[in-house]
């Protein structure tokens, strides 16, 4: 994560807490564009309705996260390999051997500690592996602006776990194996999403935020979604390079749209009767949300060591695949504390063509088809509190 993104979210929340003072007067255009930001941040949409939705008079929330992710990656290829006669490409005096090569990344349950720090429809929240068994140093860090009818949320995400694998060639015995040194695997995503009852529903209501549901409602919405999956070998792992033939990095970017439903069941409402500091309110909602989606931009690059500092780039390119979002949440307001829990489920798919490389002064021809996917489950508990 650069430090210009750290520097720009603090410029903006330094600004926040300036921007009633700011309203009071015109001001310059820089002025008059952090006016507008503010008020979009902390101001719903006036044509809401309040008997549905309500909106906390204390603009901060913080919450404390305790995270439990399971993640995982898998990656397959079937390979063709075909050696020629110097300088005769016909297949009559072709070699034609057949291979699979399968490597994922080891799936344990990592427990993170994290923090969120929110004001209006602003937030930011980040968070480290706690214990000492974990291979690497795995994090995460988001940033979320959430709108009544829409909203957008970026995930930063590094996990390093070992690899297990298997190679089979046509003719000999499988070989299973298991990496010298831990993968690193690095996803960002962006979700982008628009509800069509965005008057009467609240997608974020079992998030934390400062905006709750109090009467039961769901809506139909939309979905973008944008992923970059990056699976990183170990270069010192040689025998890993040797098996993958020099191959040491796969990435992933991947386009989804979708549309789905999401409902807030509130069992229980109470009003506060001190609006001002939030004396007396109680509040229980559920959530459940399903999206269906499918994939319309879909293609990999890995990056080959072929030696002498030299590294080839191949782009691989994919189909339309399903892919799944899938989440439900509660949470139980207490005056101006609150628990909440949530379990979001993400799963990208990449369904690749066959490609063909030439390799060794164009003596192998390798075609191989790679497929993978990606997944992940997140369980987390938190606990808010409102100022």
């Amino acid at each position: 994560m650069r430090i210009k993104h750290f520097l720009f979210l603090a410029a903006l929340l330094a600004f926040l807490p300036t921007g009633s003072s700011l309203a009071q007067n015109r001001g310059s255009l820089p002025e008059r564009l952090v006016r507008k930001v503010y008020k979009s941040i902390t101001t719903l949409n006036p044509q809401l309705d309040t008997s549905y939705i309500s909106k906390s008079p204390l603009p901060w929330s913080f919450r404390i996260d305790n995270t439990l992710v399971t993640t995982g990656a898998n990656l397959n290829s079937d390979i063709n390999v075909t050696e020629y006669q110097p300088g005769d490409h016909s297949l009559q005096n072709g070699t034609n051997v057949r291979a699979s090569f399968d490597t994922r990344l080891q799936r344990h349950l990592h427990k993170k500690l994290g923090l969120s720090v929110g004001y209006g429809s602003l937030s930011v929240s980040g968070g480290l592996e706690l214990g000492a068994k974990n291979p690497g140093k795995n994090s995460f860090i988001s940033f979320s602006y959430r709108r009544p009818t829409f909203g957008a949320t970026v995930r930063f995400i590094r996990l390093q776990e070992y690899l297990d694998g298997s190679l089979s060639v046509e003719g000999v015995a499988p070989v299973t194996f298991t990496s010298d040194f831990p993968g690193t695997m690095r996803t960002m995503t962006g979700d982008v999403y628009y509800l069509f009852n965005g008057r009467r529903f609240d997608y974020n209501a079992t998030q934390g935020c400062n905006v709750d549901q109090i009467r039961s409602a769901g809506s139909f919405m939309t979905l973008a979604k944008y992923l970059q999956g990056d699976l990183l070998m170990d270069k010192r792992d040689k025998f890993m390079l040797t098996v993958t033939e020099g191959l040491f990095s796969y990435t992933t970017q991947q386009v989804s749209l979708g549309i789905g439903y999401s409902y807030n069941f509130v069992p229980y409402h109470r009003d506060s009767d001190d609006r001002r500091n939030w004396i007396g309110y109680r509040n229980l909602t559920f959530n459940l949300t399903a999206i269906p989606m499918a994939s319309v931009y879909n293609h990999m690059y890995s990056l080959e060591e072929l030696g002498d500092g030299q590294v080839r780039k191949t782009r691989l390119d994919g189909t339309i695949v399903p892919t799944v979002t899938f989440r439900s949440g509660l949470s139980f307001s207490w005056n101006r504390f609150g628990l909440v829990g949530t379990v979001v489920y993400n799963r990208f798919g990449f369904d690749g063509m066959r490609t063909t490389i030439w390799r060794d002064n164009n003596k192998l021809k390798n075609e191989f088809k790679t497929d993978c996917d990606f997944d992940d489950l997140t369980a987390k508990i938190s606990l808010v509190v409102r100022l």
